[in-house]
């Protein structure tokens, strides 16, 4: 059985699934600096890597922290 690789972004659903983990780290970091950059859709949402259902890496954006 293949790993699944799924991206999801909070706002936005799901932006990435395949079965490519290079290409699922870089769309991770992608949306990672997205969420940073403050400007756009992802701006400031959650963004978690999923590896077969289970959550490996998650950036907690901006939006999510208390002030």
């Amino acid at each position: 059985m293949k790993t699944i690789y799924r991206i999801t972004v909070e706002n936005i659903g799901t932006a990435h699934e395949g079965t490519n983990k290079k290409q699922a780290l870089a769309v991770f970091k992608e949306y990672v600096n997205l969420s940073a950059a403050d400007y756009g859709r992802a701006a400031g949402e959650n963004v978690t890597l999923w590896e077969n259902d289970e959550p490996t890496r998650e950036h907690l954006g901006t939006l999510n922290t208390e002030n």
